[in-house]
């Protein structure tokens, strides 16, 4: 295995891919003017901006991370693009905050490997987070390991052995990695190795010392903690996740669009929204089932369904599963779904299958669209056969129609309105 990768990074997790795929693009002029909280849900590149090759490196990290493409491949394919775009060397470029042309590092051997680095370094460590998280109840405590850097700071020596609980404060600010090149790890582990290694539940966590930063760049002084390189006192999952609950908690309109948009394809792939995707499935067949013996009793229409909502009514919780993109007028109001969507798609046998729900955000991208005069939006995806129409209600797109015509194609040139570019 390449020396370049973490041990690791022997397969790309679902829970990994997503983290960094789910990141909005930044360009910046300097890695200080955006803060450490929202490396979380942006991808960013220092002295990108300007320049036309923010989606080069981009891509070419996602490959990397889903192809556990070494260093030295990543390097070749990617530098000729950067110098034919003059993202190269050192040059003069105009500095945003002050207007003032200065000479730069853009492209380098040197930047590659921190710009490799550091983002897979933090997508596994997302991943990591997401797994703990899932596993804690049997696996409740984490113990810091060894570095494998050939120089090690002298604090995060100090800090190897450190048992603590999952969700002690501690790992807040010291989940690894812990500054630029660290190569620190985590191990979960069970109740009783934490016992079998010393841990005692009541000497508490270590003492964090702080020290006071000053970001030149904003004039913002802030506090890290003594050993962690600024910008690096974050947890990237445990970020992601108070995202998901800013989400449940009905907050959704306050974040930001790009951690709005994480947020949602977390929540969308995370076990709770499957269970409320399947419970919507098995009553939507239940009531599909329900509808012979009601006809057999001489209802119909409007009759058989106000029965159904009696019997086997659907859940009035309301999701969003993505974020509406540009095409739809707006790049920030995201789509909702409730469970009489997916039901009725059950009663009619075109369920969706539950592992698509992610991807929506990419779906309405790329699907076909028409507008009419209503402000209902209808979509289409040759790329899946699937169908949508979503309706706009004020600060939300509601998705009420989701299903696979047998039409196809077909099937959305025969609805109304006017296509959108």
């Amino acid at each position: 295995m390449p020396a370049d990768l973490p041990v690791e990074f022997l397969t790309a997790s679902p829970e990994v891919t997503r983290y960094f795929r789910e990141k909005g693009s930044r360009p910046t002029f300097d890695w200080r003017d955006i803060a450490p909280r929202e490396h979380a849900y942006a991808f960013t590149v220092a002295k990108s901006a300007g320049f036309d090759v923010l989606e080069d490196l981009r891509k070419a990290v996602d490959d990397a991370i889903v192809n556990r493409v070494p260093f030295e491949d990543f390097k070749a394919r990617l530098t000729p693009t950067l110098q034919a775009k003059g993202w190269w060397g050192k040059r003069f470029a105009e500095d945003p905050a002050d207007d003032v042309s200065k000479i730069v590092q853009l492209g380098s051997p040197r930047r590659l490997r921190t710009i490799y680095w550091a983002n897979i370094r933090t997508a596994h460590a997302a991943g990591e987070w997401e797994r703990t998280q899932r596993t804690k109840r049997f696996l409740p405590y984490l113990v810091y390991t060894l570095s494998l850097a050939e120089r090690r700071r002298p604090e995060h020596r100090g800090w190897v052995g450190i048992i603590l609980p999952v969700d002690d404060p501690f790992w807040n600010t010291h989940y690894p990695p812990n500054g630029w090149g660290c190569k620190c790890g985590v191990r979960q582990i069970s109740r009783r190795e934490a016992e079998r290694l010393g841990y005692d539940p009541e000497a508490g966590g270590p003492q964090i010392v702080m020290r006071p930063w000053r970001n030149r760049r904003t004039g913002q002084t802030v506090t890290v903690p003594v050993g962690i390189d600024p910008g690096w006192d974050t947890n990237p999952g445990k970020t992601r996740g108070q995202n998901v609950a800013e989400l449940l908690s009905g907050r959704l309109g306050e974040l930001p669009t790009s951690a709005r948009r994480a947020a949602i394809a977390d929540f969308t792939a995370s076990p709770a929204f499957k269970v409320f995707v399947q419970d919507a499935i098995d009553v939507g067949l239940k009531r599909a089932a329900r509808v012979t013996a009601l006809k057999a009793e001489g209802l119909s229409g409007r009759d058989i369904e106000a029965r159904l909502n009696g019997e086997l009514g659907f859940a009035m919780t309301r999701f969003p599963v993505a974020v509406a993109p540009g095409r739809f007028g707006d790049d920030h109001l995201p789509v909702m779904i409730d469970a009489a969507t997916i039901g009725h798609a059950a009663d009619h046998r075109r369920v969706v299958d539950v592992s698509a729900w992610p991807d929506f955000g990419e779906i309405l991208k790329r699907a076909r669209l028409r507008h009419d005069l209503a402000g209902t939006m209808r979509a289409f995806d040759p790329k899946t056969g699937l169908f949508m129409v979503l309706d706009p209600l004020g600060r939300h797109w509601r998705l009420r129609t989701l299903f696979r015509p047998r039409g196809k194609a077909r099937y959305f040139e025969k609805q109304p309105g006017t296509d959108v570019e």
